[in-house]
């Protein structure tokens, strides 16, 4: 396989910052806004039909037409995604108002044919994909549609099969209107549906809207009203829309710019890519954080655009939040001091799935005392499981996936890998069609780069991993016979949080140190003697291997080489040693082991207090993170080293990660007859069973989550520089991964498919999107990902025949088909340096206090 190179990657970066950042901050940013946004081929069909007032036998806006007419797609519909061929719903309705749109002109015959042929052809599977639930904004805009094609001499050929369906679709559209409703807020909420209404709710509608107000943001009901009335004010709206975003227009104007750029760098989020535009996206999230945080920005609520901001308001708080900004809940929790809107979104919760669900996101970011966020998560989890089967597939699977595996317990890597996959995103809906969707040349040119990047990892993983299988096995830990191999689930865990090819070296300590913890922690728990473990801990003391021998030799050996190697890379960044600290700081998670064993060996059963003394630095995350941390720039200091516990973060960490693993483990260790703070805590409450002991543990574990991200996420909370404390993150999140319902970290086989999925399974994306899209960004890209996609169906059948244990596939993976080169240092610094600016110094000489 040819593996991609940095180069394309670096060109990739730079032609998105081009084409979609180049003038950000020039005077045509509102233009550039605008353009970024993908066109609705529903709304343009209205505006298609309208005729000139001056000359009724042509169209207004010719150019619409021409849209049309461009943009049919080749299975004969219009209006899904331009990045997929996939026909939805909305390709119903939108297909049906472009088909009326060109018999409207007497134009495009093979056009109207293929979209009848379309319809004929796939509504009924569509309409029973839906499982006989229609949302509402369907029972309201199919019937109408079809009405109005009768109207223009078009009578819409449906299949036997989907025919009831279509009379079910007309009978609850009748039912609507049987529900006798009045006010203002009503009104509102229909408005944006004024071309799909009866002539009776029309004349209502429009005699309330003396202004239009929130008529004229909605194009196609723009485009009725006039053709209704002839008003001047709906005539030059129209016409604005057109010249501000050219023929193919929205389904929102005039948009709101804010949210333009909060779906922009959201979609570079989640797509892996945040790396590469971090100065971009700060510049857009202070603009964002200057409107969110205006005190005189006046809250102006309608119902029938309530879905967009509330998407709009709660992921900026996400985004702001996530950043460092000081961002209020209230926000975006203003909705729940009205009971009139709660009472509105469960009446409509289809319309507000897209907004619940980014309200629930946001909520992940709860700090302690923020119980409107609890709330806010409490109701917004109620909306989405009362309503996912009337929308569309990509939503209803994504919040699924959102609601069955927590936000902390989900890896970067992977969650990148799964929006990569879907090939689109999650956009605000309006009840008639997604909008501030990214224009397809946007989206495409993002797509691409994700791609790449995400195969250059994969690339770099292999290889890193292979060194590291290498360094255990030179070092003499896989032959160990007692100890658990985890060489793989270590690497994993490591390159699916810290995943940025410039952090190899960072990488690479996090895992050695994660594979000595474990060896190690095996040693003390089930190998060595007392006398042993005594040894060995004076050993590490002083500094000297001698007296030592077997395994004990082989771990002080390992250990050595480690602290050696981060130590040499930070004096050859700041020109002093930190041996002998990162020495201490394991002696004393030895300690701690050596105290633990001694437990067991007189079989003392420590009070809960005692044992947390002991557990929150027996546990070793402060082991492995910290030694690693000295790699990054900025790095912490060695005072950290010193004494982890008296950091807050790190104290938090500890904690945290103690009462993970106690959590998931405590039925091995009950077994074991080891102690664990879940069995602690029955013995001391002898009323309470395990689960409600759990209980217990995990409402302290939830507080303490609390208070860590909230010293992770607000600037000066914790003078720690960033890069650590998100280091501390992402070991936090490796635990949780590890120990979320299960103890994933001792199977065998539960997360083979997972570390195969990280590593080495190509992606599976479209051929034929991958095509469409690289009409636009190159050739030699798509050549590449052929290649890779064109070996995925042979390679995945040789994985499922040869189903193994976790290092059994992953040596099959690394077979011929990948050729991935040895590993040698941190990568070569050919690599390293076409990815970052920074060099890495040649190696000097320094004195170390270790002894043979």
């Amino acid at each position: 396989m040819e593996l991609p190179d940095y180069s394309l990657v670096k060109n990739l970066v730079m032609k998105v910052k081009k084409e979609m950042f180049s003038s950000s901050s020039s005077s045509s940013e509102h233009d550039d806004v605008y353009r970024l946004v993908s066109p609705s081929a529903y709304d343009t069909a209205w505006l298609a039909m309208v005729p000139n007032p001056e000359k009724p036998d042509r169209p207004l806006f010719r150019g619409c037409l021409q849209w049309v007419l461009r943009n049919q797609k080749p299975g004969g519909f219009w209006g899904s995604s331009e990045s997929t061929s996939i026909s939805t719903l909305y390709s119903l309705t939108s297909t049906l108002a472009c088909i009326v749109a060109l018999t409207t002109w007497s134009v495009g015959h093979t056009a109207i044919q293929k979209g009848l042929g379309f319809i004929h052809a796939n509504a009924e599977e569509i309409l029973k994909e839906q499982n006989g639930c229609f949302p509402e904004w369907f029972v309201l805009l199919l019937p109408a549609i079809v009405d109005l094609a009768k109207t223009k001499g078009l009578h819409v050929h449906f299949s036997n099969g989907s025919k009831a369906l279509i009379q079910q679709i007309f009978h609850e559209r009748q039912q609507l209107f049987q529900i006798n409703r009045s006010g203002q807020e009503y009104y509102e909420t229909l408005m944006p549906y004024l071309e799909a209404l009866p002539e009776s709710y029309n004349e209502i509608l429009l005699q309330q809207s003396e202004d239009y107000g929130i008529l004229i943001q909605f194009p196609s009901a723009t485009a009725y009203a006039f053709m209704k009335t002839g008003n001047k004010n709906l005539l030059v709206n129209l016409n604005s829309v057109v010249q501000r975003c050219g023929y193919g227009v929205p389904a929102i104007y005039p948009m709101d710019e804010d949210l333009v750029k909060i779906c922009l760098i959201n979609r570079i989020e989640t797509l892996g890519l945040a790396e590469y535009f971090m100065e971009e996206i700060t510049i857009l999230l202070d603009q964002v954080f200057s409107y969110v945080n205006n005190e005189g920005t006046e809250m102006t609520v309608k119902h029938g655009l309530l879905p967009l901001e509330l998407y709009r308001d709660s992921l900026a708080f996400r985004l702001l939040r996530l950043h460092g900004y000081t961002v209020s809940p209230w926000k975006f929790c203003w909705f729940l001091q009205d009971e009139d809107i709660l009472v509105h979104i469960e009446e409509h919760h289809e319309t507000f799935l897209s907004a619940m669900y980014n309200v629930f996101r946001a909520s992940d970011l709860t700090f302690a005392g923020e119980s409107q966020l609890e709330d806010a998560r409490l109701f917004s989890t109620r909306i989405l499981e009362k309503e996912t089967t009337n929308s569309e597939k990509l939503l209803v699977d994504q919040i699924k996936h959102e609601l069955s595996h927590p936000w902390l317990a989900r890896l970067d890597h992977l969650e990148h890998r799964k929006c990569i996959e879907r090939e689109d995103a999650i956009h605000p809906w309006t009840g008639k069609a997604f909008s501030y969707r990214l224009s397809f040349s946007s989206d495409a040119l993002l797509q691409q780069l994700a791609i790449e990047n995400y195969s250059l990892r994969q690339s770099i993983f292999r290889d890193e991993l292979t060194e590291l299988e290498r360094w255990s096995k030179d070092m003499g830990l896989c032959d160990m016979g007692f100890a658990r191999q985890k060489t793989a689930h270590c690497y994993f865990a490591v390159a699916s949080t810290v995943s940025p090819p410039s952090l190899s070296d960072v990488r690479l300590a996090l895992v050695k140190s994660a594979i000595l913890v474990t060896v190690a922690d095996d040693f003390f728990d089930a190998e060595g003697s007392l006398s042993d473990l005594k040894s060995f801990t004076n050993a590490v003391k002083r500094r000297q291997q001698i007296g030592l021998n077997g395994h004990s030799k082989t771990i002080f050996k390992a250990l050595k080489d480690l602290l050696d190697d981060i130590s040499m890379q930070f004096f050859n960044k700041y020109g002093y040693d930190v041996n002998i600290y990162l020495q201490d700081l394991w002696h004393q998670t030895f300690v701690k082991w050596l105290k633990e064993a001694e437990w067991s060996s007189t079989g003392h059963t420590p009070s809960i207090a005692e044992y947390l003394q002991v557990a929150t630095s027996s546990i070793a995350a402060q082991t492995i993170i910290l030694p690693a941390a000295l790699l990054l720039s900025p790095q912490p200091g060695i005072d950290i080293l010193k004494c982890p516990q008296n950091e807050p973060l790190t104290n938090l960490l500890m904690v945290s990660t103690r009462f993970l693993n106690d959590i998931g483990t405590y039925k091995r260790e009950q077994e074991e007859g080891k102690p664990n703070l879940v069995l602690l805590h029955m013995k001391e409450n002898p009323d309470l069973g395990v689960e409600e002991s759990i209980e217990v543990i995990q409402k302290i574990l939830d507080e303490k989550k609390k208070q860590f991200l909230e010293q992770v996420l607000v600037n000066g909370v914790n003078d720690m520089p960033e890069a650590c404390k998100l280091l501390h993150f992402q070991c936090l999140k490796a635990f949780q991964m590890f120990y979320n319902s299960t103890n994933a970290f001792d199977s065998q086989t539960e997360l083979l498919a997972d570390i195969n999925k990280a590593i080495y399974f190509p992606l599976k994306v479209d051929h034929r999107s991958l095509a469409s899209s690289h009409s636009q960004v190159g050739t030699k890209s798509l050549q590449i990902q052929q290649r890779v996609i064109g070996t995925s169906s042979t390679f995945l059948k040789s994985i499922t025949e040869n189903r193994t244990c976790t290092t059994g596939a992953i040596k099959f993976l690394q077979g011929k088909k990948f050729s991935a080169k040895p590993y040698a240092g941190i990568l070569s610094l050919k690599m390293r340096k076409s990815i970052t600016p920074t060099t890495f110094p040649k190696p000097k000489a320094c004195t170390y206090s270790w002894h043979k």
